[in-house]
């Protein structure tokens, strides 16, 4: 099939990427995004943009090659929607297991993925068992992950899962997830959140896995915390450390301390203890006594302005200047 977008786009680095459009109604696009993405090449050194024209997807979105571009139109009007729960997947992958379950499908060689301007979700539906069913919509392998200006949904537990197993790097910015069950947020390593707005149920909004390193984090800045019922912030169940920077909350959040998450069982024994950090948070109707600034009682005792992108990745990743090319591009895809 012919590409209905195949245009130069001249970045600093001076690379040509190429850029695959799909939609629904347009003569000589690819129709899905699947198809996009089998169109692009298998081990790509340079960003593939698949440029989703507005329109509903129902589609499985499986990423299994780096440097995949997944860039809406709009994104309100641009959705990925697809009902699916983890104890009954729809789909086998090539050896007739089955397919690991979500919406979108990051896979381990798929590194250095970009999910923008789009809205993506598992609606299961809500009269199916909503607050217990695992129900996950973006999973992720891979590591330098980037999901930007995008609506993430989910039905039940789980909403963004991005569990590499060596501990990845993930940057998510300007996003707004929703999710009434446990973890909607869950990175296993080293994660950046900023300008966010996460709405809960009643569940721990917030998870983090940090086993793989002592220095793993889950930093937030600037972002929001909501709930359509009173709501827990955040729990872990293995070694975790989170830093919570110039973010504020509703009413709706409990007094229930981001902590271990069981009480009746020990899944790990949290050998580096209660790793929970604040700076400026800020509770609607008043902060609770775990909420207060303690930047100072963590190991490298940063001063807020140092919590940034470059301290959160060791300086070993800029995914802020991947985000600045991705908006020139856009301005020449429109």
């Amino acid at each position: 099939m012919a590409c209905c977008l195949m245009t130069t786009l001249l970045f600093a680095r001076n690379y040509q990427p190429l850029v695959l459009t799909v939609s629904k109604t347009q003569k000589n696009c690819y129709r899905t995004i699947n198809d996009a993405i089998n169109a692009a090449p298998a081990h790509a050194a340079a960003p593939v943009f698949i440029y989703i024209k507005n329109g509903i997807y129902n589609e499985k979105v499986l990423i299994d090659r780096p440097f995949i571009k997944l860039v809406g139109e709009d994104r309100d009007s641009t959705r990925i929607l697809y009902a699916e729960i983890n104890r009954e997947p729809r789909m086998q992958d090539a050896s007739g297991k089955p397919e690991i379950p979500g919406v979108i499908i990051i896979k381990e060689n798929a590194d250095d993925c970009t999910i923008a301007r789009l809205t993506v979700s598992n609606d299961y539906g809500p009269t199916r068992d909503v607050n217990t069913v695992q129900q996950t919509t973006v999973f992720g392998q891979a590591t330098r992950t980037i999901i930007a200006d995008c609506n993430i949904f989910s039905d039940g537990n789980n909403c963004i899962s991005l569990w590499n197993s060596c501990g990845g790097f993930y940057y998510l910015a300007d996003c707004f997830c929703s999710s009434p069950g446990f973890d909607s947020i869950s990175p296993r390593g080293w994660c950046f959140m900023t300008r966010c707005k996460i709405y809960g149920g009643g569940g721990a909004m917030l998870w983090h896995d940090g086993r793989c390193s002592e220095d793993a984090k889950l930093v937030i800045k600037d972002s929001f915390f909501d709930g359509r019922c009173p709501t827990v912030l955040g729990r872990y169940h293995r070694n975790s450390q989170f830093f919570l920077i110039d973010c504020s909350c509703s009413s709706k959040i409990i007094d229930h301390p981001v902590t271990y998450a069981y009480s009746d069982q020990v899944l790990d024994t949290i050998s580096l203890g209660n790793r929970v950090y604040f700076y400026n948070f800020k509770r609607k109707g008043g902060n609770y006594p775990w909420m207060m600034n303690n930047l100072e009682e963590s190991k490298q005792k940063p001063a807020p302005e140092e919590v940034t992108v470059q301290w959160t990745f060791r300086n070993e990743w800029n995914p802020e200047s991947e985000i600045e090319q991705l908006k020139a591009t856009i301005k020449k895809l429109r």
